[in-house]
């Protein structure tokens, strides 16, 4: 089972840094990932979780 989850994760990890497509798949994630944490609603969420 561990065999098959890191052959798995390593073809996936291969497709992304291999591929023209797969980086700019990752790329448009990367980007989302980026503007939702600087959304100034996420901010505050996570201030007020620091402070707890």
């Amino acid at each position: 089972m561990k065999a098959t989850t890191a052959l798995v994760i390593g073809a996936a990890l291969g497709y992304f840094l291999g591929t023209e497509k797969g980086r700019s798949t990752l790329d448009q994630a990367k980007g989302w990932a980026t503007e939702t944490w600087n959304d100034p609603r996420v901010q505050e969420k996570v201030a007020e979780f620091s402070k707890s």
